[in-house]
């Protein structure tokens, strides 16, 4: 009886067999997952601790090869937001789908798991501190699935919410999850309204301008809120009305808690434009038109389905993932297309050594493959895992989006062939960066003489994707070009989030795209396309300048933080052409040198991220360091002892059998909310030991 991981093309599925393992020795090595890092040994290891970089590179590609997947890609745990489960398991109690018992059961382990010993509740995030989103949701969660109320757990979760105020202070999204379950008033929401979807497209502020995912999780909840979908009255629901609330649930005066946002939570304050609209809207809610909601009903509807279909009912993320899902069921009730959205639920769920929880996309397959293609192949012994990288070349040849989606100004989609997602070609949604990592690793690829390579002419096709996504400020952003203006931020309702409108220029998006090019037109010189690519280098070189701060920084808005935002900065500059002594590359790195720690290590904490200011973290963190490291050797910084001294930080934190420890969270979305990136242990440290040992050592291993 045991879990194990099915890959098919990217998607990863854990199954729990109730049979006996025939063959106890047969060991499936994606179990590792559910071990604490350093404490297995896959086959081709050995426990010899490295004492040298070139040992720390073997050892490391040995160990991080045998856990690849059949199919090509690494699988890892892309887990760390607490708000995306509940809406699951909310889902399914509503519309009455069950997980299976193994499943229930994982699942309750996680939220025990990460429940704060101190005060019993639960945040944002895995490493956040206490709040009402995450503690309400976590509280319904454990209910829904089986946990009484006496438990010490839920006593101590209760506590929390009583303490504080009890769940009228949850933020906006929570305040529409515990009215669809039926244990809030609708009237204690502000309006989400569906009419939007009928504003023209040319009008500022229609929903076809915004950042995708703030509309593809908008679009669902119009639809809810619309149609005031709500759970059935059942003994739990009433028996939450009761736990939840610091008076009686009757009693609640609804329409003043539109806007009760409890400190705890409150990150994003609601600006005197959008109270303006909420209360105009809120009128409008008493006199609003049936014939013209009807409209737009059918409309919303039409374009959850479209998301739907494109995506192979997988959708662009986990929270309108389950919230088309309860569409669907309300729709058409448990049609078949509800039963292909009940299969994909298992895509968003990880099982890890802490529990089962919902990641923040289907996967970080595509991603983190192609990061690892491109350190493996620096290392200069990728030659010594063939099958490794033929694997790997294969998962990135079917990853590639072949064909734009249909009907895309319907549907506000951009151009997708010859782009790469970040997880799965199934998934589909075309994004800047993950397109430049693509390409880069398939170019990189073509140094090894045993791989099949992916054609100039499909790289050619992700060349023109990054080429269309190329901003007017001269960067680029994240899975389509800027379409809204700025002052559309006014309007964000999340309370939670920062920067969810509009989808704005990234360094991270922009450097890579500039790598990208830089590498294409190496081996595409004279690409009739050249003199565009050249010059949308040089409009990403000066947007990526024009953003560095004044410390010579740029912050990162994907990872954490500025150790991440300042390596693609300098990397796309480093990759231009741009001279070393450039006072952009110098500035960058007296920076990074200016936060190096005793223990020659770096290490920054998700504050950064929160507070846009560089917060050191309490200990050297791995991934921080590997990054550091490389934006340094990128700048060929003259000071080796400061690199030396990083490198044997890494070599010292690296286990015996060549895995690197799990540490503090690394990733992060609109700032406040931090997510996981498992393979970056692996593959950041083996990136920046290869770059050394190819500067400095100039050995063959």
């Amino acid at each position: 009886m045991s879990w194990r991981l099915e890959v098919d093309r990217g998607r990863q599925v854990w199954r729990y067999d109730s049979t006996p393992n025939p063959n106890p020795s047969d060991v499936d090595v994606h179990l590792l997952n559910l071990k604490e890092p350093g404490t297995s040994c896959p086959p081709g290891c050995n426990l010899t601790p490295a004492t040298s970089p070139q040992e720390a590179i073997t050892k490391a590609i040995q160990y991080f090869s045998a856990v690849q997947t059949e199919d090509g890609h690494w699988a890892g745990d892309y887990g760390g937001p607490m708000f995306l489960l509940p809406g699951l398991v909310i889902t399914c109690y509503i519309t009455g789908h069950s997980l299976p018992e193994p499943y229930q059961k994982e699942i309750i382990r996680y939220l025990l798991n990460r429940q704060n010993p101190k005060d019993g509740g639960w945040g944002l995030h895995i490493e956040a501190h206490s709040d009402i989103f995450g503690t309400a949701l976590q509280y319904v969660s454990l209910r829904i699935l089986g946990l009484p109320e006496n438990q010490p757990e839920i006593v101590k979760a209760r506590k929390f919410l009583q303490d504080n105020g009890g769940a009228t202070g949850i933020p906006s999204w929570g305040k529409f999850w515990l009215a669809t379950l039926n244990v809030y008033s609708w009237e204690g929401l502000n309006p989400i309204p569906i009419e939007f979807w009928l504003l023209p497209y040319s009008l500022p502020i229609a929903p076809g301008r915004w950042w995708c995912h703030c509309r593809m999780v908008y679009l669902p909840m119009s639809y809810i809120y619309a149609r005031k979908t709500t759970c059935q009255e059942t003994d739990l629901v009433r028996s939450l009305r009761r736990e939840l609330y610091t008076m009686d649930y009757d009693k609640i005066d609804w329409s003043a808690q539109r806007n009760n946002i409890s400190s705890l939570d409150m990150y994003n304050p609601h600006t005197l434009l959008l109270k303006a609209i909420n209360g105009s809207l809120t009128a409008y809610e008493k006199v609003h038109s049936k014939w013209l909601r009807d409209k737009a009903i059918d409309m919303t509807f039409d374009h959850i389905r479209y998301e739907d279909e494109q995506t192979k009912y997988i959708d662009i993320g986990p929270v309108n993932k389950v919230v088309n899902m309860l569409c669907v069921w309300d729709r058409e009730g448990k049609s078949a297309n509800f039963y292909k959205h009940a299969d994909r639920l298992l895509d968003y769920l990880w099982l890890s050594h802490d529990g089962m929880k919902m990641q923040g996309y289907n996967g970080s397959q595509l991603w983190d493959t192609a990061f690892t293609i491109q350190a493996f192949i620096e290392t200069g012994i990728s030659n010594q895992v063939q099958d490794c990288m033929k694997k790997a070349n294969d998962y990135l040849d079917i990853s590639q989006v072949p064909y734009d989606a249909p009907e895309m100004e319907k549907y506000f989609r951009h151009i997708s062939k010859g782009a790469w997602p970040f997880s799965t070609v199934d998934h589909g949604w075309p994004i800047s960066d993950c397109t430049a990592e693509g390409i880069k690793a398939a170019l990189a690829l073509r140094s090894l003489n045993f791989i099949d390579p992916i054609s100039l002419e499909r790289v050619a096709d992700g060349i023109n994707v990054i080429l269309s996504l190329q901003n007017k400020d001269g960067g680029w952003a994240s899975y389509e070009n800027t379409r809204g203006p700025k002052w559309l931020e006014k309007f964000n309702p999340s309370e939670v989030f920062h920067n969810i409108m509009i989808d704005y220029s990234y360094v991270e998006c922009s450097a890579a795209c500039i790598q990208a090019m830089c590498s294409f037109r190496k081996f595409a010189p004279s690409h009739p396309r050249i003199k565009e690519i050249n010059r949308s280098i040089q409009r990403g070189v000066k947007f990526i300048k024009s953003i560095q701060r004044e410390d010579g920084s740029w912050i990162g808005s994907w990872g954490i933080c500025f150790t991440y935002g300042t390596w693609f900065g300098i990397e796309g500059l480093v990759a231009s052409g741009e001279p070393l002594n450039s006072p952009h590359i110098v500035k960058a790195c007296k920076f990074l040198v200016s936060k190096q720690r005793q223990d020659g290590g770096w290490g920054e904490s998700f504050k950064s991220n929160v507070t846009k200011n560089y917060v050191h973290h309490e200990q050297s963190q791995i991934v921080n360091t590997g990054w550091a490291l490389l934006s340094l050797m990128a700048a060929k910084y003259p000071d080796r002892e400061v690199i030396e001294r990083g490198i044997k930080y890494l070599i010292s934190k690296q286990y015996p059998n060549g895995d690197f420890p799990q540490e503090s969270i690394i990733g992060v979305f609109n700032f406040n909310c931090m997510i996981s990136y498992s393979n970056y242990k692996n593959i950041f440290p083996l990136w920046a030991l290869a770059r050394y040992n190819n500067m400095y050592l100039k050995s063959k291993i």
